[in-house]
């Protein structure tokens, strides 16, 4: 037989279906068991959101996917939420760190979403990887305003998309949920790629490692090898509509401070320069000092993020634009920051943060590297910014990890929402 129709009713009848799900409140929930891999004891759960059954949209995949199209992804979130909440509170998740909880970064900034019910304890904020790309300084928002709100924060299936790892530094998650196909697939350099970078953030900050979808004893040595301590698929449980003794799960264990990125104000030279001592440079080297920055970051391919600044649009020059695109085809994020029209061309993956004119980023001319293995910020003050044709100033060269992520929040946080 041949593939089904899908008729112009069809399309309608799904968009009412969906339409009335969401006015109605017609989610669920259910809840997945997460393990400590050692004593396979149960610890918490994860809120999973299921449509009506019966239906196509009790599929959770289908449920969003039709969001998406619609673009009403943010609606749907809200509604996920509010049933995740309310049953938990039902059924009694009062102990922290036992309810695992999803969100999309777009509604943690809803102003509505600060005034809706909470889980009756502390409780774990998961943000899927794919968010990590698509909008960086949205992204970095949500999390700071979840972390105000008593969450944890957790990264989901990091590991499906390399190219994420650029951000782990700045996301700086309390958990890292490790995607299925690391557990479930041979090993390659891509995995080990994703390994080294996860102990590397777990051994800096203390996160915990949770691996998904162990749905065998090999599966659980594998994740346990890959230095998971907790883990969670179909070998534990499949989701569950009640959770009986919620209130007496042991939680997640975490460091006692969360490990939250430093503080975002001010610029790169105002972030290192306190802290390392200046030295007196022109903008010829500061030129060949950023080309070496780039390259190292070229080498380490789509793990890197690279954040630079120009100053004006006219430093912006077209071999230093080809530079960049080259750079932008392979990083996992690039971003340039200058004040006036700096048009690039359709279809550039560069990513513009635009300088206003009492902005002392004005003065700076700056470049910062993370990778998953590099670190470093460039970080230069202009002497004399009435005088620029001159080009003098005082700089800062670091490979400080901490100080390179301090140094690139700020920028980060200049990038439009």
């Amino acid at each position: 037989m041949g593939d089904a129709v899908v008729t112009t009713a069809d399309v309608r009848n799904s968009d009412l279906l969906f339409d009335e799900i969401l006015a109605e409140r017609l989610i669920s929930s259910r809840f997945q068991p997460i393990v400590e891999l050692d004593s396979g004891a149960v610890v918490a759960y994860e809120a999973l959101s299921r449509g009506p059954v019966d239906t196509p949209f009790h599929n959770p995949a289908a449920l969003f996917d039709r969001a998406h199209e619609l673009g009403r992804v943010t609606d749907l979130d809200l509604a996920c939420w509010l049933s995740s909440v309310r049953t938990a509170t039902e059924q009694g998740f009062t102990a922290a760190h036992t309810l695992f909880v999803n969100v999309e970064p777009g509604s943690l900034r809803r102003a509505d979403l600060g005034d809706a019910p909470h889980p009756p304890a502390p409780a774990v904020l998961e943000v899927t990887e794919r968010a990590l790309m698509n909008d960086p300084a949205g992204l970095v928002y949500a999390i700071g305003r979840a972390r105000e709100l008593g969450y944890r924060i957790a990264i989901d299936d990091l590991g499906a998309d390399p190219a994420s790892l650029a951000l782990l530094p700045l996301v700086a998650p309390d958990l890292i949920k490790l995607d299925m196909a690391l557990i479930r697939e041979r090993p390659d350099q891509d995995a080990a790629r994703v390994m080294s970078a996860v102990a590397a953030h777990a051994e800096r900050t203390g996160a915990v490692v949770l691996a998904e979808g162990i749905e065998t004893e090999e599966h659980r040595i594998t994740a346990l090898a890959l230095g998971a301590t907790y883990g969670q698929g179909w070998l534990f449980g499949r989701p569950v509509a009640e959770v009986p003794g919620a209130a007496g799960l042991a939680g997640i264990r975490f460091p006692a401070d969360p490990s939250a990125p430093r503080p975002h104000q001010g610029t790169p030279f105002e972030v290192v320069a306190p802290l390392r001592t200046p030295r007196p440079s022109n903008r010829a080297l500061l030129v060949q000092m950023s080309i070496f920055l780039e390259s190292r970051a070229r080498a380490s391919g789509d793990s890197a993020v690279v954040l630079s600044t120009f100053q004006h649009h006219t430093n912006l020059t077209p071999a230093t634009r080809r530079r960049y695109d080259t750079l932008s085809a392979h990083a996992g994020l690039v971003a340039v920051y200058l004040a006036g029209d700096a048009a690039l061309e359709t279809g550039s993956r560069i990513r513009v943060g635009q300088i206003a004119p009492a902005d002392p980023l004005l003065d700076e001319w700056d470049i910062v590297v993370l990778t998953a293995d590099f670190a470093a910020v460039l970080a230069a003050r202009e002497l004399d910014p009435d005088n620029h044709a001159e080009g003098s100033y005082e700089f800062v060269l670091t490979h400080d990890r901490d100080l390179a992520t301090a140094a690139a929040l700020t920028l980060i946080d200049r990038l439009p929402l």
